[in-house]
């Protein structure tokens, strides 16, 4: 299938349009939930439901912002599945392996794990179901359509695109925890992934390859470590 005949990112709007929508893609990922939760929080009590409400009418507003995209994307990732699964898959692996590499690496300079990781652990451990489905379901979507799908209208080169999305993947997970200079190294294997997931996108023109590779990855690391955790090995 020629690229011509799959789908166009966002060709009816102007690039300052897009630019806005970015911005707004960004800062809502600071402050969206919050403001919600703010709505919010008379009425819901408890809290991990209210961050789940919270983080799902946050991603509402991004299919909301993007919503002729993503609709064409869904049909344009339902009638290539098989070949964009693949191809998904495919470079999945790729980013796995780098990030794989880059974290052997870090484990003798650094001595443990990132602090985003330290925090997601920690949740899982100690609220597993309401962990899984936020790395299974929230964080695919919200990241995926914050980090990929809002620069792919702005960056039409493919390896300035997944670059860029890989940096800014990797930047927001370094957020968590005390700032450690050495921490920063931590944005090269979770770069790697945040890379791998721009190439499947711009390959198959949809964000749901991403979105899709990205659950199942997040899923399985996150049965992996509560049968590692059960198991009493850490």
């Amino acid at each position: 299938m020629k690229v011509s005949d799959n789908m166009k990112y966002s060709e009816e709007r102007s690039f300052w349009i897009n630019a806005l929508f970015f911005i707004l893609s960004i800062a809502g990922l600071f402050v969206g939930p919050l403001i919600f939760a703010l709505m919010l929080r008379n009425f819901i009590k408890n809290l991990d439901i209210l961050e789940l409400v919270c983080n799902i009418l946050f991603i509402l507003v991004l299919y909301l912002m993007y919503f002729k995209d993503l609709n064409r994307e869904a049909k344009t990732y339902s009638k290539n599945f098989k070949d964009s699964f693949f191809k998904g898959l495919k470079y999945y692996f790729l980013g796995l392996m780098a990030m794989i590499f880059f974290n052997l690496i870090l484990s003798f300079v650094m001595k443990g794990v990132s602090a985003n990781e330290d925090t997601v652990r920690n949740m899982l451990f100690s609220n597993p179901i309401y962990t899984m489905l936020s790395i299974v379901i929230i964080a695919p979507l919200s990241e995926e359509l914050i980090f990929r799908k809002s620069l792919a209208p702005i960056i039409k080169n493919k390896w300035i695109y997944a670059t860029i999305c890989g940096l800014l993947f990797g930047g927001a997970h370094l957020l968590a925890g005390e700032f450690n200079w050495l921490n920063l190294l931590y944005i090269f294997p979770y770069g790697s992934l945040g890379f791998a997931f721009a190439i499947m996108d711009y390959e198959t023109k949809s964000t749901f390859t991403s979105i899709v590779m990205h659950a199942i990855h997040n899923g399985i690391t996150g049965i992996m470590l509560l049968i590692v955790y059960y198991m009493g090995a850490l």
